[in-house]
């Protein structure tokens, strides 16, 4: 019997040239490229700048700052010869390596008290209480509608933080749409593997250390790694609260921004222009984005599937 049905099957699928194939239609195969051509497009407005500030930080200076040898203002490859002198005057700034300092601070501690803080609230949304939807309304308000920013600006000068590291640290150690994703995460862990553990003894910290984090560790990760991405990127609130005069205090995107100004004064104010100071512009815009371009790709598929395991369990 069961060497009728194989021979059947083997009939049909020699019949069908070895197996199913899904007949394409011209308009599927016009969808096709249609698609292909837009993610082509996608790909070359992503890559395109990116490249052709790689090429003009490489360029003669002279040649990129006029745009001789560019193709419709696109340096394809370095103009006038291959120079790294953008890149030496560059890191002689002191500020380069305390505006790096200063961001992995930020990086670090913000997440650290963030994940404690948005692990924390997402684990009591996520038990069984009447409250779990009053606080899932109250905390997305909360996102969605704030004060705005001069009374938070108001908030931050009121309690004395401004040009302190207390300004960016404690803005960016809660986030409204973390605290509702881990919340969604903790809550798809078996109500019966909680039952069991506080049988066993186990109190709240446990059970959410012990117990339900290890099984919502993918969304986890993806969390963690979008708010190192958030303070590396910070600059709003940093040129909002930080001053001239807290400079020690500076991330690393207030320096890019005061390296690029720097730039814009390479003719110099006496007439002899310095035009190694006007790749300083395109030098800093690489050193600043390289790190974030290096760890990415190590940390993509890990995104992935927190993302997709996000929106099965949302």
């Amino acid at each position: 019997m069961i060497f009728q049905r194989n021979k059947k099957r083997s009939d049909i699928s020699s019949k069908y040239g070895g197996g199913m194939v899904e007949k394409r239609t011209p308009a599927g195969i016009v969808a096709d490229v249609c698609i292909h051509l837009i993610l082509l497009f996608v790909l070359l407005a992503c890559l395109l700048p990116m490249w052709h500030v790689l090429m003009a930080s490489l360029s003669n200076p002279r040649w990129i700052s006029i745009g001789r040898g560019t193709v419709g203002g696109i340096a394809w490859l370095p103009v006038g010869g291959v120079t790294f002198a953008g890149y030496e005057l560059l890191l002689q700034e002191e500020g380069l390596y305390r505006g790096f300092i200063n961001t992995i601070f930020y990086m670090i501690c913000a997440t650290a008290f963030g994940m404690l803080i948005n692990l924390t609230a997402g684990y009591v949304m996520a038990r069984k209480s009447k409250l779990r939807s009053v606080l899932v309304v109250f905390v997305m308000f909360t996102a969605m509608f704030n004060g705005g920013m001069m009374p938070t600006y108001s908030v931050i000068k009121g309690l004395g933080f401004t040009d302190t590291p207390w300004a960016l640290l404690i803005p960016g150690c809660t986030n409204a749409f973390f605290i509702v994703m881990l919340s969604n995460a903790l809550a798809a862990v078996p109500e019966s593997t909680v039952e069991a553990a506080e049988l066993d003894g186990a109190g709240h910290l446990r059970i959410m250390w012990q117990i339900m984090l290890p099984q919502a560790m993918t969304l986890t990760t993806v969390i963690i790694l979008n708010s190192l991405v958030l303070q590396w990127n910070a600059w709003v609130n940093a040129s909002l609260y930080l001053s001239n005069s807290a400079q020690q205090w500076w991330p690393l995107q207030i320096w890019i921004r005061q390296f690029i100004q720097l730039s814009d004064k390479y003719l110099g104010q006496g007439g002899v222009p310095n035009f190694d100071l006007y790749l300083l512009r395109y030098a800093v815009i690489i050193i600043g984005a390289l790190p974030m371009l290096v760890v990415f790709p190590f940390f993509q598929k890990k995104m992935e599937k927190g993302v997709i395991a996000g929106a099965v369990k949302g």
